[in-house]
């Protein structure tokens, strides 16, 4: 069997970017720390930023933030389709259908101009939040909530998720979350969406192909399935027993190891903090402990370290959020970041095509059906 090759396409440069660059205990966007951004900017500057090469002075930053406001509403068919949507569907399938639905409402979808596709990215980064928030409380048999365009992104969506205004610190929590999340260079989800805008598919294509790749378990399904595991652990004394039993199992902890950061995760430090604070202030010392231990025990067993979705999931589990909108959660900030990988492979598009190394049968002679 043939090895000239790397499953998963693992180190392998397939493509030029300068959006985002990783090292072994980096992450930079733009040529930015990611913690620098969480800790002094906004959501929407990060997204100005990524979309842009630049950080924007404080007049283009408030006519980006007026531009999103004015798309702080859903087409009313779009409501209409989220009250007949399956309560049981789970959230990322019904993001992924009305992503898909959106486009049809849109008399640009099809137009891959650069004009056409900043004015897109505005509704989609504008809208995906005002979907997640209305299909959670659809879920939850509650009406749909009115967007506030005196709020950021993130208050907003708090607001439309629990129909009050939030406080200064949760929304804050919220968008240093997304900020962290905002954009990762060629993860699963980001060349999935290059790989079909690079048949010249439109914008809301590839935001759906992006979505549905998100979906997956090793993806961005695993922060809502680390905090399933914290919850099942319940006391820090039952880590070490749990891990090892599923460790007998071969089953994969979800929430640890990372195909590029062997030594840390950089953005970890920052959530982990933040979720100590929170974890106090809530008085949810117990699972904070249980996820201390947890991390203890997988670099002791196995040498791997948490990354992001293990405290990610624990943040939105603080904040109060359901499980079941976590990877939607995840969605909504990494939008911002497939918005600026879209367009830049529109712009500069080769059609992504690798090859795969065969090893089934050769030399076959085709036999007639009746003498099989």
């Amino acid at each position: 069997m043939s090895t000239d090759h790397h499953a998963g396409l693992e180190d392998i440069e397939v493509l030029e970017s300068s959006i985002c660059e990783i090292t072994q205990s980096t992450l930079n966007f733009r040529g930015y720390a990611v913690t620098e951004l969480a800790a002094v900017s906004t959501f929407e500057e990060v997204a100005y930023l990524l979309w842009n090469d630049a950080l924007p002075s404080q007049q283009e930053l408030n006519d980006f933030d007026q531009a999103l406001k004015a798309e702080y509403s859903l087409p009313r068919e779009i409501v209409e389709h989220i009250n007949h949507v399956p309560r049981e569907a789970h959230p990322m399938a019904v993001l992924r259908t009305l992503v898909s639905s959106l486009g049809l409402y849109d008399t640009e979808a099809t137009d891959n101009s650069p004009p056409a596709q900043r004015r897109k990215s505005i509704r989609l980064l504008a809208k995906i939040p005002l979907l997640v928030a209305a299909i959670a409380r659809h879920r939850q048999a509650k009406s749909n909530v009115e967007a506030d365009t005196d709020l950021s992104l993130a208050a907003n969506f708090l607001r439309c998720l629990t129909g009050v205004a939030p406080d200064a610190e949760t929304a804050r929590l919220l968008e240093t979350t997304l900020i962290l999340y905002a954009e990762h260079e060629l993860n699963a989800s980001t060349f999935a969406a290059r790989t079909t805008a690079a048949t010249q598919a439109d914008t809301y294509s590839s935001m759906v192909t992006a979505i549905s790749t998100l979906q997956g378990n090793l993806h961005g399904g695993a922060n809502q399935r680390a905090v399933e595991m914290l919850l099942a652990i319940a006391r820090p004394e039952n880590a070490g027993e749990y891990l090892a039993e599923k460790l007998r199992k071969k089953e994969i902890i979800m929430g640890f190891g990372h195909r590029v950061y062997k030594k840390g995760d950089p953005r970890v430090p920052v959530l982990r903090s933040l979720c100590e604070k929170l974890a106090e202030k809530k008085k949810e010392q117990q699972i904070m402990q249980v996820a201390i231990a947890v991390e203890d025990e997988m670099l002791k067993r196995k040498k791997l370290h948490a990354n992001v979705d293990y405290y990610s999931g624990l943040a939105f589990y603080l904040m109060g959020m359901s499980a079941d909108i976590f990877t939607c959660l995840f969605a909504i900030a990494r939008t911002a970041g497939l918005l600026a990988h879209i367009a830049e492979q529109h712009a500069q598009n080769k059609l992504i095509r690798p090859r795969a190394v065969y090893i089934g049968k050769k030399s076959q002679s085709y036999i007639p059906i009746g003498k099989r």
